[in-house]
């Protein structure tokens, strides 16, 4: 999959959609990784997350109450300042 314009695209250039079915209570960590996965923050604030191609974490700035991150990551690090955010896979 490739990403054009915050929308998640296949190979072959089409909009992929993603609805998902598991949610996981997200308990932040500095170390842990996990399967790549969809951030739901339930209370908005500063998100520093690692997204799923990197190795280093990126802080995402006023992330809005009730809504995902647009972008797969695998771990969100403690200085995290969001609460009640779920993985959903």
């Amino acid at each position: 999959m490739a990403f054009k314009e915050n929308i998640v695209m296949s190979v072959e250039g089409n909009p992929v959609n993603f609805i998902p079915s598991i949610a996981i209570a997200l308990v932040t960590n500095d170390t842990t990784t996990y399967d790549m996965f969809l951030l739901f923050v339930g209370v908005g604030g500063d998100v520093k997350a690692m997204p799923a191609n990197l190795a280093t974490f990126v802080t995402f700035k006023n992330v809005p109450s009730g809504s995902f991150l647009p972008i797969y990551v695998k771990a969100v690090h403690t200085d995290t300042t969001a609460t009640d955010m779920l993985r959903c896979y």
